[in-house]
């Protein structure tokens, strides 16, 4: 039977990291008006298990683990899942969306009515996604270049590039691999996928994502400093998941290594190496943040390095 972490070891583990990281020791408020979104991935209902391991499980506890180290410095965190069970793509973008444009209308940023109104669409994906998720988004998702993005979710995507939003909130969504059978057992490492105007068959849909630089940066941060724990670095890929898609907000897609290699699974199922881990996203997201206004302009992304 494979264990859940406790209420109780969460405690215990989240006590060890600060006593044991000394930029974690005092609390404070660096991360004030930060919006971070966590992303736990699959629920039981779509499992990807291997042996003893069931990843919606282990990334459900990296994401109860990496909570609270960021809310003890100021920051807002959102769990798109809090439990075993399955939430659909469609109901975990809506909500990321309308924490969105309510940030918006809690400043007084635009039209109200029309905020309220967009917010309103969203809640419907949310109450009944399998009457409006086809309608609203991408999805399933169209191979053919045809699907034009929905007219609400193109004035959604516009008003998220108000930095209002754009420079306040983080979308983390964490997850383990697995290699395609026949099983590669000797695949191994951590991929890192963020969502940019330059792939084809997204370009009919929509190519105004406008955080892409941001998303970029984040990841760079955290391979670098993941690589630090004994994981190995692979890529940062740009690609279409539909987590990183359906709106228009900094965001990465994080594969924590490979559950079907044998070295991978037995960090995963290490206690104190996901704490280790939920650290080394924390100290990413503080790093982001703190040199967000350091993001280079220039269009080549080899300029961008973290902090190798």
């Amino acid at each position: 039977m494979v264990r859940k972490i406790t209420a109780s070891l969460i405690v215990i583990v989240f006590a060890t990291v600060y006593l044991m990281n000394p930029s974690f020791a005092s609390i404070n408020q660096e991360l004030y008006g930060r919006v971070i979104i966590l992303d736990a991935g699959h629920g039981e209902e779509n499992p990807n298990v291997w042996e003893d391991y069931f990843e919606h499980i282990r990334m459900l506890d990296l994401a109860f683990m990496l909570k609270p180290l960021l809310e003890a410095r100021g920051a807002e965190v959102f769990l798109t899942r809090a439990d075993a069970h399955d939430v659909p793509h469609a109901v975990r973008c809506s909500m990321i969306n309308n924490l969105a444009l309510g940030t918006l209308r809690d400043a007084g940023q635009g039209d109200i009515r029309e905020l309220d109104r967009l917010m309103g669409v969203m809640q419907r994906v949310i109450d009944d996604p399998e009457q409006y998720a086809e309608i609203y988004y991408n999805t399933p998702f169209d191979y053919t270049y045809e699907r034009e993005i929905h007219p609400d979710l193109e004035r959604i995507f516009g008003l998220q590039a108000d930095p209002l939003v754009s420079d306040r909130f983080l979308i983390i969504s964490l997850h383990s691999n697995a290699t395609p059978k026949p099983i590669d057992t000797s695949r191994n490492g951590v991929d890192i996928y963020y969502m940019s105007n330059d792939l084809e068959k997204n370009m009919n849909y929509y190519a105004n994502y406008s955080n892409v630089r941001k998303s970029f940066y984040f990841a760079r941060l955290l391979m670098d400093d993941i690589g630090r724990l004994g994981l190995e670095r692979q890529e940062i890929k740009d690609y279409y998941y539909f987590m990183l898609r359906e709106h228009n907000l900094p965001a990465v897609l994080v594969e924590n290594g490979f559950h079907t290699n044998d070295e991978d699974r037995a960090k995963l199922m290490d206690d104190v190496f996901l704490s280790r881990l939920a650290t080394v996203y924390a100290e990413a997201v503080l790093y982001y943040f703190a040199s967000m206004s350091a993001i280079p302009e220039r269009t080549n992304f080899d300029d961008i390095f973290g902090r190798l």
